[in-house]
């Protein structure tokens, strides 16, 4: 059975969440602010984590934060702010995904189906994929380059791994956004842009070269420079 941890304050909500999620076969576990999730987050493995953003004590833009140093679980962000741009900072800090109350809870099980078979297929596929000095690492949802490696989150691995496939290629960002997200998040080019600069920001960090390139009126290429 999966277990997931829930990390929201309106207890209310919480309890029929985890009521609804648990007659689906998943085991939940409730927190009701942020340093209580990631004390729960920090004594048991979770297969998803479903976090609040207005928590007390820890916000859950910080608690997203700290879980994606430590893990590459998936996370959705649950919210009430439905702007674009707090959309995009919740991916941005490592949220894979997001939902904004009220919501129907058919919805987001959906969601969390969607998220955990994207997850599991990047478990299942072939083991490693390079390029140049590069190596991904599909079991381990790592990039390495020499003797280090940097962690991705499922959406990460999946659009390296398109890329990668076939670099020089270029990608518009409807394709690109149509083949990791699955349609389930609201169309917004600046979605796959944060996505991409995370990346690039990842593997300039790794390897101190510059793979991800803008294609002017068009979209992004992996690859060698121009």
């Amino acid at each position: 059975m999966k277990r997931f941890l829930l990390v929201e304050d309106e207890k209310i909500l919480a309890k029929n969440l985890a009521f609804f999620l648990s007659r689906e076969g998943y085991q939940v576990d409730i927190e009701y602010d942020g340093e209580a999730g990631w004390a729960a987050y920090t004594n048991k493995a979770y297969d998803l984590i479903l976090v609040d953003w207005t928590l007390p004590k820890k916000d859950g833009l910080e608690l997203c934060k700290q879980i994606r140093k430590e893990s590459n679980v998936p996370i959705i962000m649950i919210t009430a702010k439905s702007e674009i741009v707090d959309k995009i900072l919740g991916l941005e800090l490592g949220a894979d995904d997001y939902i904004v109350k009220p919501f129907d809870p058919r919805e987001l099980l959906a969601r969390i189906h969607a998220l955990l078979r994207r997850n599991e297929s990047t478990s299942t596929a072939e083991q490693r994929l390079q390029y140049e000095g590069l190596t991904l690492d599909r079991e381990k949802l790592l990039i390495l380059f020499g003797l280090q490696n940097v962690t991705l989150t499922a959406n990460e691995y999946k659009l390296l791994e398109i890329m990668m496939k076939k670099p020089n290629n270029v990608y518009s960002r409807e394709f690109l956004y149509d083949e990791v997200w699955g349609g389930l998040l609201e169309y917004s080019e600046r979605t796959v842009d944060v996505s991409i600069s995370r990346l690039r920001k990842k593997l300039m960090e790794l390897s101190g070269e510059k793979y991800f390139h803008a294609v002017r009126g068009m979209g992004y290429r992996f690859g060698e420079k121009p």
